[in-house]
């Protein structure tokens, strides 16, 4: 075997241990960046990563629904369904309307029920204890989630 094939199998090894949900928000910072997460404990999760300085960049978020990665910055994105109500990408805000769409968008979020994120076809649920507690408001000044308009 070549080297490099040896540390591709190596670092695919490494990055395939059980994944034992939370069903919970949680939150965590590293490296200047605040992270939420929620996962279903069946490998489907949203991660909402929020830098801590307007220089570094703007809320974005990155999800794994049914073994697959996606990422509100690349391709469509994803769709994020709260109560019902449908929102399209909303973790992209560089553009103006996506930017003033998305303070109601996140106060809708962290009052949620019910939340679902669609993309490719599949629609999965996600948990939402502790959702308010984790998303703090976006006037807070714990909150660095910001939009880019």
């Amino acid at each position: 075997m070549h080297k490099p094939s040896i540390l591709l199998l190596c670092s695919l090894l490494a990055g395939t241990g059980a994944h034992g949900g939370t069903y919970e928000w949680t939150s965590g910072w590293g490296m200047g960046v605040s992270e939420h997460l929620v996962d279903d404990g069946n490998g489907n999760e949203l991660n909402i990563s929020c830098p801590d300085y307007e220089e570094d960049g703007y809320v974005r978020a990155y999800a794994s629904v049914g073994g697959r990665q996606y990422s509100s910055e690349e391709g469509g994105g994803f769709d994020v369904i709260v109560d019902g109500e449908t929102y399209n990408n909303p973790f992209f805000t560089d553009c103006r309307v996506c930017g003033a769409n998305f303070p109601s968008f996140w106060e809708a979020l962290r009052q949620a029920n019910q939340l679902k994120l669609m993309v490719d076809g599949k629609t999965i649920n996600l948990p939402t204890k502790n959702i308010s507690s984790v998303l703090q408001p976006l006037g807070s000044p714990e909150n660095s989630c910001r939009s880019a308009w």
